[in-house]
């Protein structure tokens, strides 16, 4: 609606902009209507701003003079044949910029920062105009200009002599001001857009069909080290990537890309990033963005469950032997130094890994576990060092990174360190050394920031004595050793983890079971454990699902507990003394005992006579607690 007479014709104003703007009132564009009509009749009084008072006020209204002016403009030729005027006031009544006729600007004193008043006095018109009504001999038109929300953001104003006018002039006002506002809408989507490419945590680059740069966000420039704050006209592609590659194979085989790895060079230097790439319609090039490998990885480590979730403070236990430990382990997570957990099976080693990596100072990177037992003896350097394109038949055409490359800036849990095959042993030395990690069929390294802890029931000094354990590897390794006692040596602590365990599964099973008898409690203290705590979760979860009443009892126990079997002892005569009964644990374990007696303590005899393989034997020996050296002693 043009404003000839009111600011808003039949409509109210909006709260938000009499709060924002304060010029809704609708007597103000009526009084600018009297007042560009008494200039352009000479009667307009001088009211103008100081220049630093003008800057201020062009500052503050550069979204509508940015909108406005290419469009004003157009039509300056038109208005000059017409000897009008054509003007953008601010919200407030300042003239902002006007187009037209030059010789009325000037002799009715229309210049930026000229100050329209809300009132004209009807005697001064009438004086100065020689008796005639400037209104009689000019025309004057106002259309508001509206932005987000309705938000009034300027007006234009149109001045003509009478003479010029005809009735399509107000719609004539109305359609150039709706060109402002659409022109004001489309640069308000275009810096919306520009503001979301930057806030964009991946680097975005739109590329012409010929690999020119149309666009680029910060991400993009700093990934490419491209210079500058500017986000267009930047040169080709190929000036900051080698060769352009991949993105000139991307253009020429117009080919869509998703979460490819690639390896772009950029100045001196490789760098590995994760690339997509989409095609605009009508061939107008291409958005692709590249993603930090380490921030891809690390998101891949936290999916895939490798996540440290236990503290110190779930590390149950107030003996001596466990409270010595959980002092040790904190030194440990104090520092980046490479820590060694010693102990059997079940004993609580990752417990004790996850509790050093909270601990420390990595806590917010990665945490990833390795079980080198469970790793094939084929594929252990692909897993832990990754792998290139074409490295071996079968591997994925983009590579694929190692466990150390994903546990960059964090803490990498090499359990069962002792399994490890004697070649992936040697890179690991490297790496440790180096701190520098090569993919196999890779010809360059990527420097890793990534500690080690590694963890192990064998015997390392025997396996380095044997030749399958390099000696070098484990003195990098055990910089700080720390020893897990097994459960019998921490009787005093059977009871506190048997309750521990009572309530997690109680409350997991909704079973209402409070304790233990006390001939159960007893039962649990006088076995050996063989397979440690997690023998006793075991148990324990067995014993509250199958409970008869709100307190365990020794019948709800295994039977082999019930044999009252002693905690076995470092003075203990001979080793077969603690594992005596009739039941098929028992003897299982008396047949191991005894062709360990047979064959002198020799391992690799006793797992031939037994008919198992040598690993098998050792599972066997940490689950039953057996300490073949003893039988070595006992025949020297």
């Amino acid at each position: 609606m043009t404003y000839q007479t009111t600011a808003h014709g039949n409509q109210p104003p909006r709260e938000e902009d009499e709060a924002r703007l304060r010029v809704v009132k609708p007597e103000l564009p009526e009084g600018w209507r009297k007042s560009l009509t008494a200039r352009a009749a000479g009667c307009g009084s001088e009211d103008a701003l100081p220049p630093s008072g003008l800057n201020t006020v062009l500052e503050a209204n550069h979204e509508v003079l940015q909108a406005a002016v290419p469009i004003m403009k157009e039509y300056e030729e038109c208005f000059m044949r017409e000897r009008g005027l054509l003007a953008l006031l601010s919200p407030d009544g300042v003239l902002l910029h006007g187009t037209g006729d030059a010789a009325l600007a000037e002799s009715a004193g229309f210049r930026p920062g000229t100050v329209l008043p809300g009132t004209v006095r009807p005697e001064a018109v009438s004086e100065k105009g020689r008796g005639e009504d400037a209104s009689a001999r000019w025309g004057c038109w106002i259309e508001p200009l509206r932005g987000g929300k309705r938000r009034i953001m300027g007006f234009l104003a149109l001045l003509l002599p009478r003479a010029a006018c005809h009735a399509a002039t107000p719609a004539l006002l109305h359609a150039i001001a709706a060109n402002i506002n659409n022109q004001h809408h489309v640069h308000d989507l275009l810096s919306d857009q520009s503001a979301v490419l930057e806030l964009l945590t991946d680097g975005v680059v739109i590329l012409d069909r010929r690999g020119g740069i149309k666009a680029a966000n910060a991400h993009a420039r700093r990934m490419l080290d491209i210079p500058g704050e500017e986000n267009t006209s930047l040169g080709p592609i190929s000036d900051f990537v080698r060769d352009g590659a991949p993105f000139m194979q991307i253009l020429g085989q117009k080919r869509t890309v998703m979460d490819e790895e690639a390896t772009l060079r950029v100045g001196n230097a490789q760098k590995r990033y994760i690339l997509s790439a989409s095609f605009i319609p009508e061939d107008k090039g291409v958005v692709c963005t590249l993603a930090e490998t380490a921030r891809m990885q690390k998101f891949a480590v936290r999916t895939a469950g490798s996540k440290a979730i236990y503290r110190f403070s779930d590390i149950l236990g107030e003996s001596d032997v466990i409270v010595n430990a959980v002092q040790l382990a904190r030194v440990a997570a104090q520092s980046d130094i490479t820590t060694l957990l010693l102990g059997e099976s079940g004993t609580g080693k990752e417990l004790f890994a996850h509790a050093i990596h909270n601990g420390s100072a990595r806590k917010s990177g990665p945490f990833v576990v390795v079980n080198c037992g469970a790793l094939p003896r084929d594929l252990v350097q692909s897993e832990l060092f990754g792998y290139e394109a074409g490295a071996f038949t079968g591997a994925a055409k983009n590579g694929k990174p190692g466990k150390f490359e994903l546990g960059d800036g964090g803490t990498i849990f090499l359990d069962e360190i002792g399994e490890m095959p004697m070649e992936a042993q040697t890179n690991l030395l490297r790496l440790i050394q180096n701190k520098e990690v090569a993919r196999v069929g890779g010809t360059t390294t990527k420097s890793v920031d990534v500690r080690i802890v590694a963890a192990t029931n064998r015997n390392l000094s025997e396996a380095v004595a044997r030749g399958t354990f390099r000696s070098d590897l484990f003195y990098r390794l055990s910089v700080l050793v720390i020893n897990i006692p097994a459960l019998r040596s921490r009787s005093s602590d059977i009871a506190a983890l048997a309750a521990h365990f009572l309530r997690k599964y109680a409350s997991a099973l909704n079973r209402p079971i409070t304790g233990f008898a006390p001939e159960a409690l007893q039962a649990l203290r006088h076995y050996s454990w063989p397979g440690n705590i997690r023998e006793l979760e075991n148990i324990i979860e067995r014993a509250v699902n199958v409970a008869k009443s709100s307190l365990i009892a020794a019948s709800d126990l295994p039977d082999f507990l019930s044999l009252r079997q002693e905690i076995p002892r470092e003075d203990q005569s001979s080793p077969e003394d603690a594992y005596t009964g009739d039941n098929l644990y028992m003897q299982e374990c008396r047949a191991i005992i005894n062709t360990l007696s047979r064959c002198n303590g020799n391992i690799r005899l006793a797992a031939q006579e037994l008919g198992i393989a040598r690993s098998a034997l050792y599972g066997k020996l940490t689950r039953f607690g057996i300490d073949y050296a003893k039988f070595r002693n006992r025949y020297r």
